[in-house]
């Protein structure tokens, strides 16, 4: 710090520890860091995704249609995105190619528009799983899945 600061500017200075290398400033962004972390890693994200969501993305993933309607009507929300990659249970289903999976899940309000984190809808993700799959009856059971998803699109 020059002799020619202002009194503003050494008091900014003597406030963020900036005249002693800056310790006080990193001690202080360290002291907030670590509750910001752990609110963020332990105590948000079970508000985000409850046990009854888990429930609904595990039945989705298996092609559990009965399992879908238990969670859901256990206060799974039909539209929840999981924390990690902001996919809904509809890319879930949708990506195995369990037809009466993504017919239950449309029926009670999935959005097929819904975005993940890779910017891709759940028929865009199926079309990628389509293009890749070798074994004619998956490749049927995602035609009819894309089939589903275009039409909930009209």
């Amino acid at each position: 710090m020059s002799d020619k600061s202002s009194p503003i500017q050494a008091a900014l200075f003597a406030l963020l520890g900036l005249g002693r290398g800056g310790t006080i400033l990193y001690r202080v962004l360290f002291m907030l860091a670590v509750p910001a972390l752990a609110v963020w890693t332990v105590f948000l994200p079970p508000w985000r995704f409850s046990d009854q969501d888990e429930r609904l993305f595990r039945a989705a993933r298996h092609g559990d249609a009965t399992g879908i309607e238990s969670a859901l009507s256990a206060g799974a929300r039909v539209n929840a995105a999981a924390p990690v990659d902001q996919k809904t249970a509809l890319f879930r289903a949708a990506i195995f190619g369990h037809q009466a999976a993504v017919k239950v899940l449309l029926e009670h309000g999935a959005d097929s528009a819904a975005r993940g984190s890779d910017g891709q809808t759940a028929l865009e993700v199926a079309l990628a799983a389509r293009a890749s799959e070798k074994d004619p009856a998956g490749a049927r059971d995602l035609d009819l899945v894309i089939a589903m998803l275009r039409e909930s699109e009209r």
